[in-house]
């Protein structure tokens, strides 16, 4: 039978927190496809708490406009880790004019937002910028016929949005991982998404991989 550990555990312990911040990406990242936050919260046992700060339908621009109110419930010691994952929407071609943001205008938000969560007291070192993924457009196409949307989306610009996170990430000095070019490189890699723009379970276990190397080292001290 295990030891309950009393002499070492308290019910007032504080865990550090990893906060995964974004849009649908992240606010699916507990569920059965999109389980990528599950899989670190599972990583992180017994040493950090994983919040799910993602909000579904949202870019850059009202992420900027909302990210010091979010983040504010946190003590900044008590912040372990954040992941800033956004541009999937942003990327949207201009004739989704409530939700396509330009090009350069995407990636100075991206900066601000870094730039906002060092003024409440989040080093950048603990900070990583993840790129919106690839795009399926013919399966994301299928799906919006299906729920009677338009499909406004275009692989090529998620790349290029992409390629702005990685220099976002440069110039404010943070980690990042380029989701986008680890999809390309697998074959099939549709099958990393399940409706053409949102993670599979394929898809999650390769984010999660890719972010498990950042977060052991931003974590080795807890």
């Amino acid at each position: 039978m295990a030891s309950r550990g009393k002499e070492t555990f308290s019910q007032s312990t504080q865990w550090p927190k990893v906060v995964l911040f974004g849009d649908s990406i992240t606010q699916l990242s507990f569920s059965n496809d999109g389980c990528w936050g599950s899989m670190l919260a599972d990583l992180l046992q017994r040493k950090c708490d994983v919040i799910n700060r993602g909000y579904s339908g949202y870019n850059a621009r009202w992420c900027v406009k909302m990210i010091s109110k979010v983040f504010e419930e946190f003590a900044s010691r008590d912040v372990a880790m954040v992941t800033i994952f956004l541009g999937a929407n942003d990327s949207n071609l201009p004739a989704n004019s409530h939700q396509h943001v330009p090009a350069e205008e995407y990636k100075t938000h991206l900066i601000n937002m870094v730039e906002k969560l060092q003024m409440l007291g989040i080093p950048r070192e603990k900070i990583i910028l993840v790129t919106p993924p690839a795009c399926d457009v013919i399966a994301w196409e299928a799906d919006c016929v299906v729920n009677g949307r338009q499909c406004q989306k275009c692989n090529k610009a998620a790349g290029q949005y992409a390629n702005l996170c990685k220099e976002a990430s440069i110039e404010a000095g943070t980690g990042c991982i380029d989701l986008y070019t680890e999809m390309m490189k697998v074959k099939d890699w549709e099958k990393l998404l399940k409706d053409g723009l949102h993670l599979s379970t394929k898809g999650s276990a390769l984010l999660f991989q890719l972010l498990k190397p950042f977060v052991l080292k931003v974590t080795s001290g807890i």
